[in-house]
C-alpha cells in the first residue's frame, strides 16, 4: 500500500469569501503603479490589514502566494486574473495548478476519481491524515477551501454532501489521452461526385493527385499508363 503523503499547513483565519477578495486585491495591487504592502492589498479588498497578513501563511502553503515575500506565484496569478476578470477558465486553470503542485490536493483529486464520490465527511478525515489533524485552529475552515478548491478547478463537483468526479472533465482528459481517429485528408476529397483521387508519387519529395472513376475499366487504365510513358519517358 502506498505511504499516505502529509503536510503541515498554515490553516486560514476566514472563509474562502475573504481570500477570494484578498487575492483578487493582490491581483490589482501586483498590476498597479505603487508597491505592493499588505496594507495597500487590504484596502483595495476592502478588508482589515490583519485578515491579509493571517491569512498569508495558508496561500503561501497552498502555493498561491510565493514562499517569500509578497509576489503571487504563477498559480496565484492566473487565479486572480480569471476571479478579477470573471474569467471562469482562468480560474479553473489556476485551481488545477495549485491542485497539481500541491501532493495533498492532487490525492484528493485521485481519490475522488477512483472512489467515484466521496462524502463531505470521509473528504474531511482524508484531509486529516494528511494534515495536521482536526484538532488544529482552522481545520474546518480550511477544509471548506479545500472542498472549494477543488469543486471551482472543474475536476469535481459537489452534489448534496457528496463529491463526485466531474463527468465532462474526465470525458476531455480521456478523448486528449486517446489517439484521434483517422480522419481523411482533404487532399483526398474528389472535387467531382463519382470519382476518387489517388496519390502518384513522382519523386521523394512530390504527390501528384488524379482523380479517376470509382471503377476504372481497362481499356482506360491502359491510356493513362501510356500518357505517363510518354510524359516520363520509358525507363
Amino acid at each position: 500500500m502506498a505511504e499516505i503523503t502529509k503536510r503541515k499547513y498554515q490553516w486560514p483565519k476566514n472563509s474562502w469569501t475573504i481570500l477570494d477578495k484578498i487575492v483578487r486585491a493582490w491581483y490589482t495591487a501586483e498590476h498597479g503603479a505603487s508597491e505592493v504592502t499588505q496594507k495597500k492589498i487590504a484596502e483595495i479588498a476592502g478588508v482589515q490589514q490583519s485578515q491579509v497578513s493571517s491569512n498569508k501563511p495558508f496561500l503561501q502553503s497552498i502555493g498561491i502566494v510565493e514562499a517569500e515575500g509578497l509576489s503571487l506565484t504563477d498559480a496565484g496569478k492566473r487565479l486572480g486574473l480569471g476571479l478579477s476578470n470573471a474569467n471562469i477558465g482562468m480560474v479553473q486553470q489556476g485551481f488545477q495548478q495549485v491542485i497539481k503542485e500541491d501532493p495533498v490536493l492532487r490525492d484528493l483529486v485521485d481519490i475522488i476519481r477512483g472512489r467515484g464520490s466521496l462524502k463531505l465527511k470521509d473528504f474531511s478525515d482524508e484531509i486529516c491524515l494528511r494534515t495536521n489533524g482536526k484538532n488544529e485552529a482552522g481545520f474546518a475552515t480550511g477544509t471548506s477551501i479545500f472542498t472549494a478548491i477543488l469543486t471551482n478547478s472543474g475536476l469535481v463537483e459537489l452534489t448534496g454532501d457528496t463529491l463526485r468526479p466531474l463527468k465532462q472533465r474526465i470525458e476531455e482528459e480521456a478523448q486528449r489521452r486517446e489517439p484521434e481517429p483517422s480522419r481523411k485528408s482533404k487532399l483526398e476529397e474528389p472535387t467531382a461526385i463519382g470519382l476518387k483521387r489517388i496519390p502518384i508519387a513522382v519523386s521523394t519529395s512530390s504527390v501528384w493527385w488524379i482523380e479517376v472513376a470509382e471503377t476504372p475499366e481497362a481499356p482506360e487504365v491502359e491510356k493513362f499508363l501510356e500518357m505517363q510513358r510518354l510524359m516520363f519517358g520509358n525507363k
